[in-house]
């Protein structure tokens, strides 16, 4: 179904398996049968080396090999009889997110992203009042103390230490005075090896207890009257010494990923986070680094912000776009029975849990992908960066990075099922 020819003349790559989208990989082709990344974390090099091996897929229609076209034939008869369709999942790139938003558009669908929880822990705070955020290449270069909140950023995002936080060098600034303050339950976990031991410093506390802990720290950095120690499991010393130390600094960076964020009303947690900096503006410069962009959400809200004029969770039903951040949750959709006809689209990990369903399910996913239950229509499709070339945000939404073709395939992309679809459903209207 592919051909064996791996690209030798794209240099440097760029890793589609994590927001940081790091761009210094090489493509080690000594072994023509088995081309294989060369750099970057270990997570990228296994998922690259995944994707290029994989076997040969074929489509499946009620478990039976068959054609594409007779793949496109079913597909486009469920979403024609649909009234409500849901298109989910949607870790793909800039052109497949563009083509799944002419679909929904033609076909009445609502869209929702398999990470749209994390995400909107985000853009719910930056709806309500905004945020003053950095981007990566800003906080590696400017920050002389980061704050880190929670334990999970530097195994979400593998090379965050070294690309970002700890740099070999900075154009502003000594990355060797640079200071790390790291907030969390990291007594169950191990402080990042890469960090300098004489300049970290750890504020044990509970993960339920962070959202407290950054509101005690506000009080304490405006001067109010604030306890600090009013939270029996965290250190008020320590508090005191780091609204001290947010203060000082000349370029204080607040790091968080929202997917370990999970508890509920998450937003509300990160909107301490989002007020402290704002508070800390007054007197010196602080700024946000929000993590995310792993499995394309970023990507997805973006095109379809720029090309709606709302974000994800938005449903086209009715006349003109329909924006919900709540009723619109794919999870809730599927459990309120409101939904009768889901597709699927998973074009990077192949791993996440497709939603169990009693409506018709129709996946676009990598060709390596297995289920507990075979879906009604599984359509292979290529992984961006590898199989085909894209573009894809990284995870301060700063810009879009290109996507290189690693190995020649006859995977076709998601834009190019999407857009086969859609001209079936418009034959057939």
């Amino acid at each position: 179904m592919w051909s064996t020819a791996a690209r030798e003349a794209l240099q440097p790559i760029t890793c589609p398996f994590c927001g940081l989208l790091c761009d210094d990989l090489t493509l080690d082709t000594t072994d023509p049968a088995q081309p294989r990344l060369a750099g970057g974390c270990e997570r990228a090099r296994t998922e690259s080396t995944r994707a290029l091996t994989q076997a040969s897929a074929h489509c499946l229609v009620d478990g039976a090999v068959v054609g594409l076209e007779t793949a496109l034939t079913r597909c486009a008869e469920r979403l024609s009889q649909s009234q409500a369709p849901l298109l989910a999942g949607l870790a793909t790139d800039v052109n497949g997110m563009r083509a799944a938003l002419a679909l929904a558009d033609g076909c009445g669908a609502t869209l929702d992203h398999m990470g749209g929880d994390a995400l909107f822990r985000n853009l719910l705070v930056v709806q309500d009042g905004g945020w003053l955020t950095t981007t990566l290449t800003e906080a590696r270069n400017r920050a002389d103390l980061v704050l880190l909140v929670g334990t999970e950023c530097h195994t979400r995002f593998p090379r965050l230490v070294e690309r970002v936080l700890a740099p070999p060098e900075a154009l502003f600034g000594e990355v060797a005075e640079r200071h790390y303050v790291l907030l969390g339950p990291w007594s169950e976990t191990a402080v990042p090896s890469d960090l300098p031991r004489d300049r970290t410093t750890v504020v044990e506390a509970p993960k339920d207890q962070l959202a407290n802990l950054g509101s005690l720290l506000r009080g304490l950095v405006a001067g109010r009257p604030a306890r600090a120690d009013a939270i029996p499991a965290v250190d008020g010393a320590q508090l005191t010494a780091l609204a001290e130390q947010l203060l000082q600094a000349s370029y204080a960076v607040v790091v968080w990923s929202a997917g370990e964020l999970a508890a509920p009303h998450a937003e509300l947690e990160i909107q301490t986070w989002v007020e402290l900096v704002r508070d800390l503006n007054e007197t010196t410069r602080a700024a946000a680094l929000p993590l995310a962009g792993t499995l394309g959400d970023i990507t997805t809200n973006q095109v379809c912000t720029w090309q709606s004029g709302y974000p994800l969770r938005t449903s086209f039903q009715h006349a003109g776009p329909s924006y919900d951040p709540l009723l619109n949750r794919y999870q809730d959709l599927l459990a309120r029975e409101e939904a009768d006809c889901l597709l699927w689209i998973d074009a990077v990990s192949g791993e996440q849990s497709v939603p169990a369903t009693s409506i018709p399910t129709l996946i676009l996913g990598r060709a390596d992908m297995s289920f507990e239950r075979p879906p009604e229509v599984f359509i292979p499709v290529g992984v961006p960066g590898i199989h085909h070339p894209g573009h894809w945000y990284r995870s301060d939404a700063a810009c879009p990075l290109p996507l290189g073709q690693l190995r020649d395939s006859d995977l076709p992309s998601v834009a190019q099922v999407l857009g086969q679809l859609l001209e079936r459903l418009r034959a057939q209207a």
